[in-house]
């Protein structure tokens, strides 16, 4: 089976897997193309749950995350950005208005019948969040925030960022893989193929070269949010390590920093269990 038909039939089987498990396979029409998402409801007494991944992840892969945390909350809301998983690329093109319009009319739809909602959102997941909570503060109960991506830097650590997820993901996937983990998968080959894969994708990579002053974070941007937020920034990130430093300084006093010791950039791919336990008890905690 070619390399990219095995990716995609992995896409798939994981959308497959969910649905058994009483996952519902959604798409929101937008202005700007169709966003994909998983929904299933539940009977616990937390707010609905909505899950946004990092750049190059789909909604599965959060799996190990978001399934323990179901009988806690109303629901499970799982979407896909633009560009991944089975959500389409923006028609007017991959640039940062189209991409923001598309998730914010997505998410507007998906959650119209929803009470305010509680979103976690990982690396650009967490952008995206930020964005979606300053865009319609009353859809939003709270926030928490892993690792998330937009800080303002140098041109030098802007430029290394974008070589890790530009070069380094097709010459050296086994480097970005030690950057995610603290101790690799036995499976790490395969791994490394799939990132390859991934982040080979055009559009994809269009989105990293927007890395750029103009499309970053503004203290206001962080200012003026006010629902209660979880701020999740593992002292193992190899990725976003120096970034937390915006968010340290910007933050406003009713964001609580958290910094595991242990945590990588993506803690839900090595200690789901422990990151979903932190988000059960800040929702608990602003119930």
């Amino acid at each position: 089976m070619p390399k990219k038909t095995m990716s995609r039939f992995l896409l798939q089987a994981s959308r497959h897997l969910l649905q058994a498990d009483g996952y519902s396979s959604r798409f929101a029409e937008t202005s700007e193309g169709r966003i994909h998402y998983y929904r299933a409801r539940s009977q616990g007494p937390l707010p609905v749950m909505v899950f946004l991944h990092g750049l190059g992840a789909n909604g599965a892969d959060l799996t190990p995350l978001f399934r323990p945390l179901r009988r806690y909350c109303q629901g499970i809301v799982v979407v896909e950005l633009p560009v991944h998983g089975l959500s389409e690329s923006p028609r007017s093109g991959v640039i940062p208005e189209a991409l923001n319009t598309m998730l914010n009319q997505a998410l507007d739809q998906i959650l119209k019948d929803d009470q305010p909602v509680m979103i976690f959102g990982n690396s650009l997941g967490g952008l995206a969040a930020i964005r979606y909570t300053n865009y319609a503060p009353q859809n939003v109960h709270s926030l928490v925030l892993s690792s998330p991506g937009g800080a303002p830097v140098d041109p030098e650590k802007l430029e290394h960022l974008r070589q890790i997820f530009a070069s380094a993901t097709q010459d050296r996937p086994s480097e970005f893989v030690d950057r995610l983990y603290n101790t690799p998968p036995v499976y790490r080959k395969l791994m490394e193929e799939e990132i390859r894969l991934r982040f080979a994708n055009e559009d994809m990579r269009q989105i990293f070269e927007h890395f750029d002053p103009d499309n970053l974070l503004r203290p206001e941007d962080l200012q003026s949010i006010q629902v209660p937020t979880l701020l999740i920034w593992g002292k193992q990130d190899r990725i976003l390590e120096e970034h937390v430093e915006f968010y340290r300084t910007h933050k406003p006093s009713h964001f609580k920093l958290e910094e595991p010791a242990h945590f990588t950039h993506c803690p839900y791919m090595e200690m789901p269990e422990e990151l979903a336990i932190r988000i059960r008890d800040f929702a608990r905690a602003h119930r």
